[in-house]
């Protein structure tokens, strides 16, 4: 059995990890998704790691999978405790000595849709529903929309990332083709530049735990 913890972004709170959860278990595995600690300000990678290696039961073959933002915590928490597999899941990839507000200031079109850039969707139903649910059926649409998280993790966008080694992990990458957030290109580009993995290619938008799961789960499994 594999524990899958499931370390959410900066849009969406743990329950939108619910549909991909539920897969998971449905084939035998143990899920755990905390919440991270979006009442505190100043909660950077490292607090952030801290609370995702609380909520890991300490037996089981653990695989953790991070999504969007999450990709910055990812790394940090691979290692507090033994992980067999790091899942960058349509995620940021953090770089030794530089914070993601580095990464993004030549041009944050580099890494992220044009269109996207400005926009609200924790409290902009239409910037939710174009840009991170537009391949849910109507029914996911309606249920995932009250799963959104105001947060705004400045200190974890600013501060440089807090590890000079990688950790000693094996990585993979899962690219969403039809993702109108983080741009495939540079998802592409990042896997094999940054992990030294080629990408793993799903069709759909940036949130294929609520759009696709039963697909999603089914390639967690088999890569893991």
């Amino acid at each position: 059995m594999t524990t899958f913890c499931l370390i959410h972004g900066s849009t969406q709170d743990s329950r939108g990890w619910n549909l991909l959860a539920r897969e998971l278990a449905a084939a035998g595995h143990e899920v755990v998704a905390p919440t991270l600690p979006t009442d505190e300000p100043g909660a950077g990678a490292v607090r952030c790691a801290q609370v995702v290696a609380e909520s890991v039961p300490p037996s089981g073959r653990l695989v953790l999978v991070a999504h969007s933002a999450g990709g910055l915590i990812l790394p940090v928490a691979a290692t507090l405790m033994p992980t067999a597999l790091m899942v960058f899941l349509a995620a940021a990839i953090p770089v030794p000595g530089m914070s993601f507000v580095d990464q993004l200031r030549p041009d944050p079109a580099y890494m992220l849709n044009r269109d996207w850039i400005g926009q609200n969707p924790s409290e902009d139903d239409k910037a939710a529903l174009t840009f991170l649910f537009h391949d849910c059926s109507p029914e996911v649409a309606a249920w995932v929309l009250t799963t959104r998280l105001k947060w705004n993790p400045v200190t974890l966008y600013e501060e440089a990332f807090p590890l000079s080694d990688w950790p000693d992990v094996r990585s993979a990458y899962v690219l969403c083709r039809d993702d109108r957030t983080v741009r495939p290109e540079w998802s592409r580009r990042a896997a094999r530049e940054c992990l030294g993995v080629e990408a793993i290619e799903i069709p759909g938008g940036h949130c294929p735990h609520v759009a696709r799961p039963s697909e999603l789960a089914s390639l967690l499994v088999s890569v893991s």
